[in-house]
């Protein structure tokens, strides 16, 4: 099956680059029966999700996919990697994905769109869900976490060093502080071996210079800050109770805890009257979107939007 690929560029609302949007579409217009928007996690980019795009083309979807900034396209120089801005970056990057959608039901109107945010992407979609779900029809949070009661902490240190440093100092510490126990429980001498089980993967992500490098502190601040966000009660009762919502992960991710915290994030959910799934898949990592076993995910993802669209 062949697709349509274009290419698009808007300002980012951080004021530090354009952002880089890529679209992928069945070539007869009227085989799109909704549209998939992808907003990817952090120190990665939207080129690391073409396959899936591809496969939801052939479902009938057309799909979005962007770069925030700081991230992939959306630099003016290696420099800008894992830097958002000087201030309120966790707030601009979620109103950037909002500007992507926009432009999306420009791009393919009159159809229903659906976000899919993975890791960092997950975040970004929990909060623009609570500020701008009017835009949306049902949202794939994937690899999400739950409350990080070290937040504040991490929020409180970033912006020290941010202060001291700079905005754009890069620490190892943080860093480390951040994920240093992400790779305790697997093998392996890359310490990304937490992202996924398959070994291909990993030698990708490692060998791409647009994958893995250090945040900087005011990009880690604003991390942390955007996870005290979507952890509070405010978020998650501002979230329109009647939205599609489906929480996927792999019980192996220490981003959610093996399981504990999505599972955490869906009862919070439950508890406030929302209407969502949850799905956690045995023995898989962080990346559940690249293991052996992705076809299951991409099938499960399309259903999911299909149960929206039909």
């Amino acid at each position: 099956m062949s697709f349509m690929h274009n290419e698009y560029s808007l300002p980012s609302e951080t004021g530090t680059a354009d952002i880089y949007i890529q679209s992928l579409s069945p070539e007869n217009t009227n085989d799109i029966i909704g549209v998939i928007q992808i907003i990817h996690g952090m120190a990665e980019h939207s080129d690391r999700y073409l396959d899936v795009a591809e496969y939801l083309c052939t479902r009938g979807f057309a799909v979005v996919l962007y770069d925030h900034a700081g991230h992939g396209k959306s630099i003016k120089t290696n420099d800008d990697l894992g830097f958002f801005c000087e201030e309120n970056g966790f707030i601009k990057i979620v109103e950037d994905a909002n500007q992507v959608t926009k432009l999306a039901k420009e791009k393919f109107p009159d159809k229903k769109l659906i976000l899919w945010g993975h890791s960092m992407g997950s975040f970004v979609t929990r909060s623009y869900i609570s500020k701008y779900a009017e835009d949306v029809d049902g949202a794939v949070i994937c690899g999400t976490s739950g409350k990080n009661p070290a937040a504040d902490i991490g929020i409180m240190l970033a912006n020290a060093v941010a202060k001291i440093k700079g905005a754009r100092y890069r620490s190892k510490f943080i860093d480390s502080m951040a994920f240093g126990t992400y790779n305790k429980k697997f093998d392996g001498n890359t310490g990304f071996e937490w992202l996924s089980k398959n070994e291909e993967n990993i030698k990708k992500y490692v060998a791409d210079e647009k994958c893995g490098y250090l945040f900087s502190a005011s990009a880690f601040a604003d991390l942390f800050s955007l996870l005290k966000e979507v952890s509070s009660d405010e978020c998650f009762d501002k979230t329109p109770k009647n939205l599609p919502l489906y929480l996927i992960a792999g019980d192996m991710d220490p981003v959610g805890n093996y399981g504990k915290g999505v599972k955490e994030v869906y009862e919070r959910y439950k508890a406030t009257a929302h209407n969502v799934q949850i799905k956690l898949y045995p023995s898989l990592r962080h990346e559940i979107h690249d293991e052996l076993e992705k076809e299951e995910i991409y099938k499960d993802i399309a259903d999911f939007a299909l149960s929206i669209c039909k």
